[in-house]
């Protein structure tokens, strides 16, 4: 195995682990914040009753749920992610629709025959993905002529959240804190990785999420992938961290106490 090769399998380990760790709080900690997204991705998918859908790192199921009931009981929804707790969590969440599964299975890389799926989602994961380019060739191959991809990345972030989370950044070692995610936010840059795609739509859609105060927000994001900033920090600095954080935050929160952030959601729908 290349170097190169090497290194890209040891960070999507290391991504699955973080998930796996974070399976038992993932969207069980506080107010829902990936279900409204979700929703949001799976309704501008154009899924159709009887399609055949394959939703790529599907977490606790906040796509796979949507896509199965937009799919309907004639259709196939198969949820696969590397994380074997996420798999569990979105067993559970889709248990009552006989005709959507899961499994374990890498996002970027779906094993599966060519031409399978009329659609294929991606929710909030391709930014993890060592080369979404190659990503999108297997994503291109698995669906069927006519088929559809639709996946989220992040827009423009809340100005407090994006102060808080480079308050904490601040706290890591030198190297740790960067931000994949970054690469997505300009959609130019989007439709530049899907030269060659004919793309749909690239549109925002903000959530609100309001909290019941910082310590329950701070809980949150050690329950999904802003884990992975956190356990860079040693364990000695994080109250310092924690106060940073706070202190950041501290113009978004209600004269009650509680916290509210906006999150833009971005969604890309293409056909191949």
């Amino acid at each position: 195995m290349k170097p190169e090769e090497v290194k890209a399998a040891e960070a999507k380990a290391a991504v699955a682990a973080v998930f796996d760790r974070s399976a038992g709080t993932y969207e069980q900690t506080g107010p829902r914040f990936f279900a409204p997204m979700g929703r949001a991705l799976a309704g501008r998918a154009g899924i159709a009753p009887g399609d055949r859908v394959l939703d790529v790192g599907c977490g606790r199921g906040h796509v796979l749920r949507p896509a199965a009931e937009a799919a309907g009981p004639g259709g196939t929804v198969i949820g696969t992610d590397l994380a074997p707790g996420m798999v569990a969590g979105a067993a559970e969440a889709v248990a009552d629709l006989p005709w959507a599964s899961t499994r374990l299975g890498d996002a970027a890389a779906p094993d599966f025959p060519d031409a399978s799926f009329d659609v294929v989602l991606a929710g909030l994961v391709i930014f993890f993905l060592p080369s979404p380019e190659d990503a999108l060739a297997e994503y291109r191959r698995v669906l069927r002529p006519g088929g559809r991809l639709a996946f989220s990345t992040f827009g423009r972030q809340d100005p407090v959240f994006e102060a808080a989370v480079k308050a904490i950044a601040a706290f890591a070692p030198p190297g740790g804190g960067e931000r994949p995610v970054d690469r997505f936010r300009d959609p130019a840059s989007i439709r530049e990785l899907l030269a060659g795609w004919d793309v749909q739509e690239i549109t925002d859609v903000t959530v609100e999420t309001r909290f019941t105060g910082t310590g329950q927000w701070w809980d949150w994001l050690w329950s999904h992938g802003m884990r992975a900033l956190l356990e860079q920090l040693p364990e000695e600095r994080l109250p310092e961290a924690r106060a940073a954080a706070f202190e950041a935050v501290a113009p978004a929160l209600t004269s009650e106490g509680g916290l509210v952030i906006h999150t833009d959601l971005r969604i890309t729908t293409a056909t191949p």
